[in-house]
């Protein structure tokens, strides 16, 4: 987690902190399953242009791959409880 982190915030090249950001979704996913610490239902969410997931605290989709041009593309693919 901590060097795709890393790289996210180095990297000033929007696209390319969108393909670290798709790899520490990934690995936070993983994380938040594995550890079962949360106290309110946690949203995996799914991006089907990107093929990429990302979680969310809410339903509503907010899109972090394309910005503005696709904001609500996707859906919610797993409630973490």
């Amino acid at each position: 987690l901590k060097d795709q982190a890393t790289k996210l915030v180095k990297s000033k090249d929007i696209k390319a902190q969108r393909g670290v950001f798709a790899k520490l979704s990934n690995e936070m996913i993983t994380a938040v399953k594995a550890k079962n610490l949360l106290n309110a239902p946690v949203y995996v969410q799914y991006c089907p242009m990107k093929k990429a997931s990302w979680l969310s605290t809410e339903k509503s989709i907010k899109n972090p791959y394309y910005g503005s041009a696709m904001l609500s593309c996707g859906n919610v693919v797993e409630t973490i409880k």
